[in-house]
C-alpha cells in the first residue's frame, strides 16, 4: 500500500519549496490551497507510478532449498501428520521432529 505519511510529507516539503523559491504561489498568502492541492495531486500520482512499476516488474519465484535425506524428511512428515490427527500431541517430540525436518532442509 501506499505510505500515507509519506506523500503527505513530500507534498508539505513541495509546497514550502515553492512558497519559499516563489514558484507559483503569491508571496505574503497565508496559505493557498489550490497550490496545496496541486502539490498533493503530482505526489500521488508518482506513488501510483511507483506502486505500477513495482507491481509490473517480476518477482523472483522463491528457491526451495534441497533435502539432505528426502526419505528421512518423509518419515518426519508422516509421523508430524499421524501427531497431528491423533487425540494427544506430544509437544516435546513434535518439536524435535519439526527441528530436525528443519535441518534437513539447510
Amino acid at each position: 500500500m501506499f505510505d500515507r505519511s509519506a506523500i503527505m510529507s513530500k507534498a508539505w516539503a513541495d509546497y514550502r519549496r515553492d512558497e519559499f523559491r516563489g514558484w507559483g504561489v503569491r508571496p505574503g498568502e497565508p496559505f493557498n490551497r489550490k497550490r496545496f492541492a496541486y502539490c498533493l495531486r503530482i505526489v500521488w500520482a508518482v506513488a501510483k507510478e511507483r506502486a505500477a512499476r513495482a507491481a509490473a516488474e517480476p518477482v523472483p519465484a522463491p528457491v526451495a532449498k534441497p533435502c539432505t535425506n528426502p526419505v528421512r524428511a518423509a518419515e518426519i512428515r508422516a509421523d508430524l501428520f499421524d501427531m497431528e490427527m491423533g487425540n494427544f500431541i506430544n509437544w516435546t517430540r513434535h518439536a524435535s521432529l519439526g527441528a530436525e525436518l528443519a535441518r534437513l532442509h539447510v
